[in-house]
């Protein structure tokens, strides 16, 4: 076994993962552990005709997540320690709920809440500072577990440093996704609590370049309402008019 490769699986981990891979191709697939607990597998995706050509290529989209596992939990930023792969395949240890999940859970408490949307803000500022974005860092895209945060499905993620407008554009993305899931179309002090975390840990002018960025989009904000005013739209079309004016208004402080 090299220094990089995973330590031996548990036997009840091996024999799940056994049983898994002997079954048809799932994309995700949650095993579960005897006594409790899972692990989770991912496997490439076998998309054709039209979801291949709106997915893109599963082989690709594989790579990417394998590769950016690696690098990033070699450069300390927060994410999953892969178990076990293969040619096809990841195995994964379960990282808790996401963010999404903990705002639907409504008795979960709001002080812990707020705790891992700041968790979630300081280590994506952590990845911009190694040059990176994320890709697509939705709220499901982090999952917190016992007051630690990772990040998840890199499959966007790609091994090369990033410009400041592409890096600011994963801090519109997370705020657009927090307006997507709904909440009343309204900020909270979830989202306030990543924003602020992000800004005072974030890179040298990535902040003022997320100002940019917002006031570059901004006529994307104006065709959404028209767009409101003829049909209703999708949540994600109805989600980008309040996320650029809560990030319109947060940018105008100096960072």
């Amino acid at each position: 076994m090299t220094d990089d490769a995973p330590p031996p699986l548990p036997q009840p981990v091996a024999t799940a993962l056994h049983n898994a891979l002997a079954q048809p191709s799932q994309r995700i697939r949650a095993l579960a552990l005897p006594g409790g607990g899972r692990v989770w597998l991912k496997r490439i995706e076998q998309a054709s005709g039209l979801m291949r050509l709106q997915k893109g290529n599963g082989q690709s989209a594989f790579v990417a997540e394998r590769d950016a596992l690696r690098l990033l939990h070699a450069r300390g930023v927060p994410v999953a320690q892969v178990m076990a792969e293969g040619p096809d395949y990841l195995l994964l240890p379960d990282l808790g709920p996401t963010l999404a999940a903990l705002m639907q859970t409504a008795d979960h408490p709001k002080a812990d809440r707020i705790a891992a949307f700041a968790a979630a803000g300081a280590a994506l500022a952590g990845l911009h500072r190694a040059g990176f974005s994320h890709g697509r860092p939705a709220l499901r895209d982090f999952c917190w577990q016992q007051g630690a945060l990772r990040l998840i499905d890199l499959e966007r993620f790609r091994n090369r440093k990033r410009s400041r407008l592409v890096r600011a554009m994963d801090v519109v993305i997370f705020t657009h996704s927090w307006f997507a899931q709904g909440h009343d179309t309204a900020p909270g002090p979830e989202l306030d609590g990543a924003l602020n975390a992000y800004r005072a840990a974030a890179p040298a002018g990535l902040w003022r370049a997320v100002a940019r960025l917002v006031r570059l989009l901004a006529p994307l904000g104006t065709l959404a309402r028209g767009v409101a005013r003829i049909s209703k739209p999708s949540k994600d079309v109805q989600a980008i008019p309040p996320a650029l004016t809560h990030l319109a208004q947060v940018t105008q402080t100096p960072g």
